[in-house]
């Protein structure tokens, strides 16, 4: 009987996974933002912003488990910011079920606010896992 074995990532691992996720956050962030500017259709304006929420949503969860796997403590504003930020992909997610173009634009005014948001704040999570010995990868510019 195989036996269950939790892999191991040594922070740095995880902050070039969040850092990757960044990027590709951005680039999706374009993607929809591209779609929608240059009048791609409701079907690929859709599908860019399926794209995006799945990324975002991947991100969320991976940003929380990376503050668990460090003790990152987190405040409560904190906490309730990122409970109101996955309501709030959530009901944009139950949108995009419905084809309603209107969700694909308000993530995009999600997304554009969370990026500069998170641009200053996980900052300061980066710089704490590099001093808790994680090398710190160059981020993704939001």
């Amino acid at each position: 009987m195989p036996s269950r074995k939790k892999k191991f990532h040594p922070p740095g691992v995880d902050l070039e996974i969040l850092d990757r996720e960044h990027a590709n956050i951005h680039r999706s962030y374009i993607e929809l933002d591209d779609a929608i500017l240059h009048g791609q259709g409701s079907p690929r304006i859709l599908e860019a912003a399926r794209t995006l929420l799945q990324c975002m949503q991947s991100h969320f969860a991976h940003q929380a488990q990376f503050q668990k796997n460090i003790a990152f403590p987190v405040r409560e504003d904190q906490r309730n910011q990122w409970k109101k930020n996955m309501a709030e992909l959530l009901q944009i997610e139950a949108g995009l079920q419905q084809v309603e173009v209107y969700a694909a634009l308000r993530l995009r005014g999600f997304c554009k606010g969370w990026m500069h948001e998170c641009q200053y704040a996980e900052g300061a999570e980066f710089d704490i896992a590099a001093l808790t010995g994680a090398s710190e990868p160059g981020r993704a510019q939001a």
